[in-house]
């Protein structure tokens, strides 16, 4: 049985993610399928990962909590995700003009 105090236990161990760059980019597909992203959108939401000043924290709950879904830590945590990029041959090149986001200023 849970009980209050559990969940406000795991509340507070899950306290960092109120810190996350992420919540500043709800309009990017986080939890969308490999597959249904662009080279842009996962480019643009690595670089982000980059920077979050969570990332260790992000990194370390996907471990714990064996995460197989969405864009955590920087990738996507689909167990087919890197089967489905080397099947497709994509490479992911720096953008000009984006300082701060991957590419080249």
């Amino acid at each position: 049985m849970t009980t209050t105090t559990d969940r406000r236990s795991r509340a507070g161990a899950l306290a960092w993610m109120r810190e996350g760059i992420c919540l500043g980019y709800g309009d990017l597909p986080w939890i969308a399928d490999p597959e249904q992203t662009t080279v842009w959108e996962r480019t643009v939401m690595g670089a982000l990962c980059q920077d979050c000043p969570v990332s260790t924290n992000c990194a370390g709950f996907v471990s714990r909590e064996k995460v197989t879904a969405g864009f955590w830590a920087g990738e996507h945590r689909d167990p087919d995700t890197a089967a489905l990029l080397a099947a497709q041959n994509w490479v992911i090149e720096p953008l000009p003009g984006l300082a701060g986001l991957g590419g080249a200023a």
